[in-house]
C-alpha cells in the first residue's frame, strides 16, 4: 500500500527471537470463524494473505482466533495525533462482504468510522495503491484496539486541490504546514494528523475520495501492531516505505524507529 523499495527495506536479523509477552502482539491473519463472528464473510476477502514469502510466513499462532499465517510485510503510518505506528495488509473488502446480521452491521459501522488516509502522488491514479507521496494517516480514535476487532479501515484518498496549489492563500497555508512537517515527494507538505486533514479540508485545500460500495478496495483489513516493543515486531519483519528518487527514505525517523524496534525491541528515544 506504499511506494517502496522492497529490496532496500527487506532484511532479516540472525539474533534470537525475543521471548516475551509482547511477542503475542505480532500480526497474524484471522480464522474464518473469527471473521464470521465479527460480521465479515471470509470468502469475500479480496487478496487474502497466505503464507507466501516474502510477505508472510507459516508460523504457530498465539491465539485461537488466529490462522497460522504470520505477517512479515509491515508499513508505517501516523495516527490521528501524528505518532508512529506499524501495520500490515490482510486483504480488501467490498461493501457486500459484511454479513447481513447485527455483527455485520456493527463491523461495517466501525469500518466506516475508521478512515485510513492515503496520499497518491500527483499525476498518478488518484484512487490507486501503487504510488504514494508519504505514509498513511490512521484515525485510531474511538478505542481502536478495543472496538475494531479486525483492524478494518475505509480507504480515503487525499489530494491537494487547485485552490491550495494555485492561490496565494493556499500556497501560504501549505508552506506553513511544510515548515512544521517537511515536504512529501511532490514538494507539498507532509500531513501527519487528522487535525491537519480537517483544517485543510475545511478550507477547500484538499479533497477526500472513497471507492464505490462494490469496489474490493473500498475497505481494507489492516491491523496495527498494538505493542511493537520487546518482540511485538519480529526480527524477520520488514518495512515497506516511501522513498526519495535516490532511494533514501522520505520519512527517515519512521524507518529508524522500526529498525530499533526490530533489532533491540525498543523504540528510538
Amino acid at each position: 500500500m506504499k511506494t517502496f523499495n522492497l529490496m532496500a527495506a527487506f532484511a532479516f536479523c540472525v539474533a534470537p527471537m525475543l521471548v516475551t509477552a509482547a511477542t503475542q502482539d505480532r500480526l497474524y491473519d484471522f480464522t474464518d470463524a473469527y471473521y464470521l463472528q465479527n460480521g465479515v464473510d471470509p470468502a469475500a476477502i479480496d487478496g487474502r494473505r497466505e503464507a507466501v514469502l516474502p510477505l508472510a510466513a507459516e508460523d504457530l499462532p498465539f491465539f485461537g482466533y488466529q490462522r497460522n499465517v504470520r505477517m512479515l510485510l509491515t508499513l508505517p503510518a501516523y495516527d490521528h495525533s501524528g505518532s508512529p505506528w506499524y501495520f500490515t495488509v490482510l486483504g480488501g473488502l467490498r461493501g457486500n462482504a459484511f454479513l447481513n446480521n447485527a455483527a455485520g452491521r456493527r463491523t461495517r459501522q466501525t469500518a466506516d468510522s475508521s478512515p485510513e488516509y492515503l496520499f497518491p502522488r500527483a499525476g498518478t491514479d488518484p484512487q490507486g495503491l501503487g504510488a504514494f507521496r508519504q505514509s498513511s494517516v490512521l484515525d485510531m480514535r474511538n478505542g481502536y484496539f478495543s472496538n475494531n476487532k479486525l483492524g478494518l479501515w475505509i480507504h480515503t484518498w487525499v489530494s491537494f486541490t487547485p485552490r491550495a496549489l494555485n492561490t496565494a492563500d493556499g500556497r501560504r497555508a501549505l508552506n506553513d504546514l511544510a515548515a512544521r512537517n517537511g515536504r512529501d515527494l511532490d514538494g507539498t507538505p507532509i500531513i501527519k494528523t487528522v487535525s491537519d486533514i480537517d483544517n485543510l479540508f475545511s478550507r477547500g485545500y484538499i479533497s477526500k475520495t472513497l471507492r464505490p460500495f462494490g469496489d474490493p478496495l473500498r475497505y481494507a483489513i489492516c491491523p496495527v501492531v498494538k505493542d511493537p516493543r520487546r518482540g511485538g515486531i519480529a526480527p524477520d519483519q520488514f518495512l515497506a516505505f516511501t522513498t526519495q528518487l535516490d532511494g533514501s527514505p522520505l520519512e527517515p525517523r519512521l524507518i529508524a524507529n522500526f529498525e530499533s524496534l526490530r533489532l533491540t525491541g525498543e523504540p528510538l528515544h
